[in-house]
């Protein structure tokens, strides 16, 4: 069972790629879980029935069951998925699924495979961008979810549209819910490991709009936080002029810049 993986001996097997979990998004469709201890390295060790705290009693003394790292494991991947923010149509969904069209669509899928397995050793991230319905918000939630499950990483999906700026407006009103409560979010999305933020880039309503998503850009940059953009835009011409060009700046300087056209995917569903 024992095996090697990045260099280092791992008690586990390489059906669950040496992880000692299972991901299965057919099982999350089904209303089951969908992380699951491995059926071949771990279940079968497993002494305690899956029952918290994964102890078991031998010869009249308590101890802990061999599979007991791997389900605290899942439990704390369960918990950050849960707060992610991930609609839920595109949650547990991994990078199988995603389906390559055209030589765009692979190379998107290159760069995702790269970062999924290469993390946290990855110098950028991504801006994805193309016409509607071609894939990009889904392909971003996979990365979100592959990078989740893998590495028990925290990670926020954020769609920027005018709730988002209404909620951060709210915070400047007295006797709204949400007063005060601006510095809180920007912060929690500022230093969150990893970052979606979806339909970016179209927003051109106010300077304060436009100050508010470079501030959001140059925090995750200063701070090297890995961040995925998604845009119906070419950022080149669409935000050649935005707060007079340092978002565009800041975003050619932290991600890789990758088109993703073609047909409308939901319209061929």
């Amino acid at each position: 069972m024992n095996s090697t993986k990045n260099g280092k001996k791992s008690e586990y097997c390489a059906y669950c790629n040496h992880e000692g979990l299972i991901k299965n998004s057919e099982a999350y469709v089904l209303g089951e879980e969908p992380l699951s201890v491995c059926p071949k390295c771990v279940k079968p060790s497993c002494r305690c029935g899956g029952e918290e705290p994964y102890f078991y009693t031998e010869e009249g003394k308590i101890k802990q069951c061999s599979c007991r790292d791997v389900r605290l494991r899942i439990a704390k991947i369960n918990s950050i998925y849960k707060n992610s923010g991930i609609d839920k149509k595109f949650q547990w969904r991994f990078l199988n699924e995603f389906n390559v069209r055209n030589k765009n669509d692979e190379r998107a899928k290159k760069a995702a495979y790269s970062i999924i397995t290469r993390f946290p050793n990855i110098d950028r991230g991504l801006y994805l961008w193309g016409n509607p319905g071609t894939g990009k918000t889904f392909l971003s939630t996979i990365i979100l979810t592959e990078l989740i499950a893998t590495h028990c990483v925290s990670g926020k999906f954020m769609k920027i549209s005018r709730n988002f700026f209404g909620k951060l407006r709210s915070t400047f009103v007295e006797g709204s819910s949400m007063y005060g409560m601006a510095s809180q979010i920007e912060r929690e999305l500022a230093e969150v490991d990893i970052l979606v933020v979806d339909d970016f880039g179209i927003q051109r309503d106010s300077a304060w709009e436009q100050e508010t998503l470079y501030n959001l850009v140059d925090a995750r940059y200063e701070a090297e936080k890995f961040t995925i953009f998604t845009s119906n835009l070419d950022p080149g011409i669409a935000m050649k002029d935005l707060s007079e060009g340092r978002i565009l700046s800041r975003i050619k300087e932290m991600c890789y810049i990758i088109e993703i056209s073609g047909p409308d995917k939901r319209v061929e569903k």
